[in-house]
């Protein structure tokens, strides 16, 4: 009910300003007109501002332009990169709309109007800036393949990576991204500069960003996008929590006129290295977009865009080689007939399931490692008007709804604990089953505000909501522990996540013009924000525990003997296969209220000089626990050495607050390691298990300190470049541990004491456990040029960084009394069963220092003739590397290993460079049609690690596993020696991905120009 008036009054609120803006268009004050070099070909993405007013605009593809403005006398400012900035005066009556037509010749560069980083009135540049900002303009990432905002990021901006995951739950569908190496929930998201929700997933499974809870960046289409504004600075002290690495701004188009459309549709041609080069066509996308404005009298305008986007699921997976499917018990050996060769029976078992595999036609290529297949339709409005002079509303309101599918581990036709069975005791799914989440994202936001000017003194007013919800639905799937039955349940509702977030803002900003080229900018406000955060529980059968005993076939005797081989039976695992359902104990509706002032001044002491600062308090309060707050400050400068060359840079203080998720998300999931099944559970911050028996407090802020460092200018007339170094630390950093795993024997009395059901084979939880420290460097170079009879544009921009998990790590209860307990410290034991490192063990130190690439280096060349345009790009993904969490060269005083872990297995992924190559034809004004490919030269990360001794000809020439010796050369089969879960993982995700060439073809339509009558 609470939710229905929460629609009914944003409805009514949208409808009220719509009618006030269809009012509106009888009247106008607007300047609009199109932007050309000296050739008279236009050029898309110039900058529009007001000397001496706020905002600004770029020109569309065609260079046309439509900037509201105050009545009088103005002057206009129009730049572009590598064209000389013209001053225009223009006279604009109120109700009047005035046509500017403009040419550009010569060189300097004002790169795009920035919103994020300063709340000054002065427009400012990328070049202009005290901190670095990369304008990203929707021409600039829409011409390519990438339909989705993140994916488009990940090219396009070096310093921004996302990493689309496969067999990660839902991480399947929301992929994790961030900024300078670190986590998804240290980059704060801005829509028309107002804080963005976040999502209502956290990431639980073994990805990058692991335990962090991002923002759904797919929810906004690309196509209701002006330009995207990337702060590359710490911003907390301006923004608030989760600035850290720095601002993503979103803004959104809004002063265009008429409709413009666009198809697209294209999938993989590909030769995937595997069996000597396997062929595949699959991964088709259909997207299908517009955006259509109207912009009239009294600076109102509407805009209003949408996109339909289906993608189609790909498949990177190799075979399975585990050695027995339908035998022994979920591919393990069973133990040998009393005198009978171990060699001899575990080749005969080999042989019987070979021959069981070919009779039931099994297929070995039994998982899905690719993209999950999604539908997404989602739709934004952007509306404003001005009700009198100085007095502006203005209202943004979005929608999306995604459905995905995701497959998860196969199930073995011999897994009798994972198998539901039928009344006469047979498995369900006798050839084994391969379980699929389909998921239900919903998410929608507005954002209704006023400005006014009250004397010399701008006042911003506004409340911003948004909301993001997460279903789950499990499908060919089965509760192995309910009773035996012919009426076996296989679709469940799992439950769902939801998170919703509303924001109340009042902003003051005035500036005080001191005269000889000195100016100083005051602003100042207060921001309240509410979070609610649920969990809700599934359907009873999603995750209850029948108690059935699992009864494993036995195995037909020996040739010669009359010794059946059989087992003992196996408790059943209770939920839904490969996602039980939220159960009861885990439904959760948390909410917290946070207040926050700001203040933040920018002072010209001269005109080669800046100075500039902030300071932020903030105050979270949330119910039973205790209240915590926090003061971020920041300082900028900049100086201008001359007219070509600037010195800029920042010190802040910065935090993020733990999110809701990571003190509340409790379930247990199914997640496989080395290839085996473990039933985890992930409990929250409150459970007496995590506050009580392992010592982890109430989760903290994370406290940050960064600087930054640059020089920006002009190499030669048309050459501009920024260079900046950055160092950030990051204290008491919060991270999802990790598993404690029930065979280590003082685990498993805190678990049996604490009645966590049997089942669970491990526990995880968040703690501020680690301190980490970020360096790095962001180099950017653009060249703009005339080339023959069209206009050139050369760029390279780079990012290399450098993570490192620094200081004592956090202990805990259990960890001391690993300390305290020599059977469980001492060197001469097996290093894998030590706790005192188990909070945060090896590999999830790699997936904060190395997962993710070091450096991404991107190289652009762009064309624009009349008719056509040719755009190439090659994108340097950096090496990444995989780190086991047990470390293969452990060796005990004997000189043999310790652990069964191939010597291959920490891997280093070199780095690849990724082509992209568009080609564009108009044969007429409003109408382009494109051809191109993504990865054109059909690149894949370096393979896997598959340990040799798991080859299928291997285990049968010598199927005995043998103590481990000094050269790991022993036989047998073991899942658990590499990554690449029994062969099926071929390829890392965390690069680039792996689905190689991607071909496509789109076409684009601007109705309004095709129409035009000449």
């Amino acid at each position: 009910m609470r939710k229905a008036l929460h629609l009914l009054r944003s409805a009514s609120l949208l409808i009220v300003l719509l009618l006030a803006v269809q009012a509106a268009f009888a009247q106008s004050s607007t300047v609009k007109g199109s932007v050309k070099d000296a050739n008279g070909s236009p050029l898309a993405g110039a900058s529009i501002t007001v000397e001496g007013q706020r905002g600004g605009t770029i020109t569309d593809a065609n260079g046309n332009f439509s900037l509201r403005v105050q009545p009088g006398s103005l002057t206009l400012l129009v730049s572009y990169v590598g064209q000389e900035t013209q001053r225009i005066p223009v006279t604009v009556n109120a109700g009047e709309t005035v046509s500017q037509d403009v040419t550009l010749s010569g060189v300097t560069d004002l790169g795009g109007v920035v919103v994020v980083g300063s709340r000054s009135r002065v427009p400012r540049s990328k070049l202009t800036t005290s901190v670095p900002v990369d304008v990203i303009s929707t021409r600039e990432v829409k011409q390519f393949a990438q339909a989705d905002l993140g994916q488009a990021l990940t090219f396009a901006a070096p310093s921004f990576q996302s990493s689309r995951q496969t067999i990660s739950d839902g991480t399947d569908h929301i992929d994790p991204a961030g900024l300078r190496g670190l986590g998804p929930d240290q980059t704060l998201v801005l829509l028309n500069g107002k804080r963005r929700h976040t999502t209502a997933l956290v990431n639980i499974n073994g990805s990058v960003g692991r335990g962090s809870v991002g923002t759904d960046l797919n929810a906004i289409p690309m196509a209701s996008i002006e330009r995207i504004e990337v702060l590359r600075d710490g911003a907390a002290a301006q923004y608030g929590s989760d600035a850290i690495a720095g601002v993503i701004n979103i803004v959104l188009k809004k002063n265009i006129n008429g409709l413009s459309m666009s198809g697209m549709a294209g999938q993989n041609f590909t030769t995937m290295p595997y069996n000597g080069g396997t062929r595949i066509r699959d991964g088709l996308n259909r997207q299908v977009d517009f955006s259509w404005g109207m912009s009239g009298k009294k600076n109102s305008y509407l805009t209003l865009s949408g996109q339909w986007l289906k993608r189609d699921r790909t498949n990177r997976s190799g075979n399975d080689n585990i050695p027995l499917l339908y035998t022994g018990n979920a591919g393990n050996f069973p133990t040998t007939p009393s005198g009978v060769n171990a060699t001899d029976y575990r080749r005969w078992l080999i042989d019987q399931d070979i021959a069981m595999v070919n009779s039931r036609g099994y297929d070995r290529h039994n998982i899905v490692a690719g993209n999950s297949a999604s539908e997404n339709v989602g739709g934004f409005i952007n509306a404003g008007i001005s009700l009198k002079e100085k007095w502006d509303l203005y209202f943004t309101s979005g929608i999306s709804n995604r459905t995905g599918d995701a497959s998860g581990f196969s199930r073995n036709p011999n897994s009798a604990s994972q198998q539901p069975v039928l009344a006469n005791g047979q498995r369900y799914y006798y050839d084994g089953f391969l379980p699929q989440i389909h998921s239900l994202i919903n998410d929608y936001s507005f954002i209704l505000g006023t400005q006014i000017g009250l004397g010399k003194w701008d006042v911003d007013l506004s409340y911003t909501r948004g909301a993001n919800g997460f279903n789950f639905y499990v499908e060919n799937t089965g509760n192995a522990s309910l009773p035996a039955t012919d009426d076996v349940q296989t679709k469940f509702r799992a439950g769902g996540i939801r998170f919703i977030q509303g924001t109340t803002n009042l902003d003051f900003t005035r500036r005080f013009d001191l005269g000889a080229a000195r100016s100083f900018n005051l602003a100042f406000g207060g921001e309240h924000r509410r979070e609610i955060y649920k969990i809700i529980a599934g359907e009873l059968a999603s995750y209850q525990n029948g108690n059935r005993l699992a009864n494993i076939d036995p195995i037909a005797p020996y040739p010669g003997t009359n010794q059946y081989t059989t087992f003992a039976a196996v408790n059943a695992v209770p939920g839904a296969q490969v996602f039980p359902g939220f159960q009861p104990a885990d439904a959760v509706r948390a909410h917290r209220d946070i207040v926050a002032a700001y203040a933040d001044v920018e002072y010209n002491v001269t005109s080669k000089g800046l100075i500039g600062g902030a300071i932020r308090y903030e105050k979270y309060s949330e119910e039973g626990e205790a209240d915590y707050d926090n003061i971020g400050g920041k300082i900028t400068g900049r100086y201008d050495i001359n007219k070509n060359l600037a010195l800029r840079g920042s010190l802040n203080t910065g935090f993020r607050a733990p999110s809701l998720h990571q003190r509340y998300f409790q379930n247990t999931s199914t997640q496989f390691v080395g290839g085996l099944p473990s039933q985890a559970l992930t409990a929250n911050n409150k459970n007496p298990i995590v506050r009580n028996i392992f010592g982890i407090d109430e989760l903290l802020p994370e406290k940050s300190k960064s600087a930054t460092i640059g020089v920006v200018g002009n190499l030669t007339r048309g050459i501009t470049f920024t260079l900046d170094a950055y160092f950030i630390r990051i204290d008491d950093r919060i991270v999802l541990g990790t598993q404690y795993n029930r065979s280590n024997p003082l685990v498993a009395a805190f678990l049996n004491a604490n009645n966590v059901d049997a089942s669970v084979t491990a526990i995880q939880f968040w703690a501020n456990a680690v301190n980490t420290e970020t360096k790095g460097l962001d180099i950017v170079l653009t060249d703009r040029f005339r080339l023959g009879n069209g206009n050139a544009m050369l760029s390279a921009a780079a990012n290399l960084n450098r993570n490192s998990v620094v200081g004592p790590l956090q202990t805990n209860s259990i960890i001391a009394s690993a300390a305290n307990n020599p059977s469980l410290t001492d060197k001469t034991k097996n290093p894998a069963n030590d706790l005192a490192p188990a909070l945060f063990d090896r590999q999830q130190r790699s997936r904060i220092e190395v997962a993710q690439p070091q450096s991404k280096i991107n190289l652009t060349f762009n064309y624009d003739l009349r008719k056509w345009n040719f755009l190439v790009r090659t994108v340097r993904f950096g090496k990444t590397q995989y780190v086991h969490n047990i470390d293969p060269t452990s060796i005990a005083a004997s000189g043999a290993y310790w652990n069964d872990v191939g010597l291959g297995t920490d891997q280093t992924f070199n780095a690849r460079w990724i082509t992209d190559l568009v080609i564009t034809w108009k044969p007429k004004a409003g109408l382009a049609i494109s051809v191109g490919g993504n990865n054109i030269f059909d690149i894949y990360p370096e393979r896997v690690f598959i340990d040799p001794r798991n080859d299928a000809a291997a285990v049968y020439a010598n199927p005995v596993q043998g103590a481990l010796t000094s050269d790991k050369t022993t036989g047998g089969y073991s899942a658990a020696r590499d990554n690449s879960n029994r062969g099926r993982f071929l390829f890392n995700a965390n690069q680039f991905g792996f689905n190689g060439r991607f071909l496509f073809a789109r076409v684009a339509i601007d109705v309004s120009e095709l129409t035009k009558k000449k």
